[in-house]
């Protein structure tokens, strides 16, 4: 890793431009796939929805809001006009943005280092796109939160920061104690009747690195993300051994990836908030 101050202006030119973009102008890639019209759609109006609820909460103004959704209709515009190529270009231009801010170290902030192992390619994009602003904005929150919104606006994005987080990590403890659960079950049953078990691994994770941590909002963060990697090893055990079908698990996936990508909208919107305040410092 490389060490530079929090002060973006270090930055190279393109990270700087990056974070100088407005959300809308950026694709969001939830399974790996935003490349296809159908789904930079469905990602567009969930912008949409996510600006509504972000005024509704009073985070941003009806001024913000309608520049919001200025903004998501210019980008649909924009790629509907785009080529394929084009499309992919700005993904992997936003994720590789996300491994840059991984790459880098804020001077002067007290870091817990996290070893982090994702098993399953599905969760690599969500992890790249996402938790590097998750990160970023938690220590920016702290320390320029005061500086950046009124006292309510604050106590606002706290509470909604802390409920969304709450139930995620109520959903993927769900999930992993009733997929574990059924797996034993059906396991044993198996071996019961003299079945041919299969017990699959992954031999070459999707992510395996050690990254700092900001706070304890970062790591939690990190921790739904790694339970559910491990909920989908017991779906890798089920459709091997013939329990549920892949369809099931891809929609199991899906609906979790979905899930996640509200809070990571809103600590993405944050973040950039944040920025023009350190900036100005």
């Amino acid at each position: 890793m490389t060490t530079t101050d929090l002060i973006p202006a270090e930055l190279p030119a393109t990270v700087s431009e990056l974070l100088d973009q407005p959300l809308a102008a950026v694709a969001v890639d939830v399974a790996g796939t935003a490349d296809r019209p159908d789904d930079v759609e469905s990602e567009l109006l969930e912008m949409e929805a996510s600006a509504d609820a972000l005024r509704k909460e009073g985070i941003i103004s009806t001024a913000d809001l309608e520049k919001k959704k200025a903004e998501v209709e210019r980008t649909r515009k924009l790629f509907r006009e785009l080529s394929p190529a084009d499309r992919q270009a700005i993904v992997r231009r936003r994720r590789e943005l996300g491994r840059q801010i991984l790459e880098r170290e804020l001077a002067g902030a007290a870091v817990v280092a996290v070893g982090l192992k994702l098993n399953h390619t599905r969760l690599r994009p969500l992890f790249e796109q996402w938790w590097p602003y998750m990160n970023r904005m938690s220590l920016n929150l702290q320390r320029f939160g005061q500086s950046t919104f009124s006292r309510s606006e604050l106590s606002t994005i706290e509470t909604f920061l802390e409920r969304e987080l709450a139930k995620l990590e109520d959903y993927v403890d769900e999930q992993l104690r009733v997929a574990t659960a059924y797996r034993q079950q059906r396991e044993q049953e198996m071996r019961a009747k003299d079945d041919i078990v299969f017990e699959p691994t992954i031999t070459r994770p999707s992510v395996e690195l050690e990254v700092q941590a900001y706070s304890r909002f970062a790591v939690r963060a990190l921790q739904v993300l790694i339970k559910f990697d491990q909920t989908m090893d017991q779906f890798d055990f089920m459709v091997w051994n013939g329990i549920r079908d892949m369809t099931d698990v891809n929609d199991e996936v899906t609906r979790f990836l979905r899930k996640f990508q509200p809070l990571g909208l809103r600590c993405y919107t944050t973040h950039l908030k944040l920025m023009t305040t350190v900036r100005g410092v």
